[in-house]
């Protein structure tokens, strides 16, 4: 099984609208490392619901432009409801054929690059789109170091027991995933981008229990979570990270730790 983009509803994308506070937050940092100027044009890669790319208009004044693209209908179908001046279209990293050589300032892919399966074909489509001296950032997650988050601390355990030992495909979650910190920077490299910042960063969600997260990590992975497992054992693995979730809870909540890579890279 590898990721798949038709799990997706409306219910999954009106929780991801509600619930993505964490890849909001993060989404402003990073554009906020790639020194936006007024009326730069921007194109916003997995835009989801539209919120990261609605901010960046708000800052680019009357003169400066941005699209954002997601694979998933449904999250654009709630971008576009909110009937402001950005520009949503249905789109995927690695297919940017809509958009002419040279014809952005900024590409953002924020929280994307783990979901997204061909990286260098979708690295090559963004430097092809962008203009001499324009700047990409992104975000993802950096797997050698997944071992440390909260999530894999709930859910590795739990899977090598019965009755899911055995029984489990982790590639529902996103072959990209596999992509190490080293592999992304030789990416980048191999497609004629600059690499002029790299980070690795801890962050935070707070979350009222397990089940307030589960309903979080399941938008997020637009359906794709507890699909490691087959059709019988889902309703028990949901469960069962519920109660590993509550498990954890203390005065904040449930806070739920992870780590992540930020860089930046221009055209040369």
């Amino acid at each position: 099984m590898t990721t798949s983009f038709t799990h997706d509803s409306r219910h999954l994308a009106e929780s991801y609208e509600r619930g993505s506070d964490l890849q909001f937050e993060g989404g402003k940092r990073l554009v906020e490392r790639l020194g936006l100027e007024e009326g730069a044009r921007v194109l916003d890669v997995g835009c989801g619901t539209g919120r990261l790319t609605r901010w960046i208009g708000e800052r680019l004044g009357p003169r400066g432009s941005v699209v954002g693209i997601d694979p998933l209908e449904e999250r654009i179908r709630i971008a576009r409801a909110h009937g402001d001046a950005a520009r949503f279209e249905v789109g995927q990293a690695e297919a940017l054929g809509a958009f002419d050589d040279a014809s952005f300032d900024v590409v953002c892919v924020s929280s994307v690059l783990h979901w997204v399966s061909d990286k260098a074909k979708a690295l090559a489509e963004i430097r092809r789109v962008l203009r001499p001296g324009g700047r990409l950032g992104a975000t993802t997650i950096p797997p050698e170091l997944s071992a440390a988050g909260t999530v894999s601390l709930v859910l590795r355990p739990l899977l090598r027991r019965p009755p899911y030992a055995g029984r489990v495909d982790l590639s529902a979650l996103g072959s990209g995933r596999r992509c190490t910190t080293t592999d992304l920077v030789s990416l980048v490299l191999e497609s004629r981008l600059e690499l002029v910042e790299l980070h690795i960063t801890q962050h935070a969600s707070h979350h009222e229990s397990g089940e307030a997260f589960l309903d979080f990590a399941e938008a997020s992975s637009f359906g794709n979570l507890l699909r490691i497992v087959p059709d019988d054992l889902r309703a028990s693995l949901r469960a069962d990270l519920v109660s590993g979730f509550d498990a954890l809870k203390g005065p904040d909540g449930v806070v739920v730790r992870g780590w992540g890579i930020l860089f930046v890279a221009t055209r040369t």
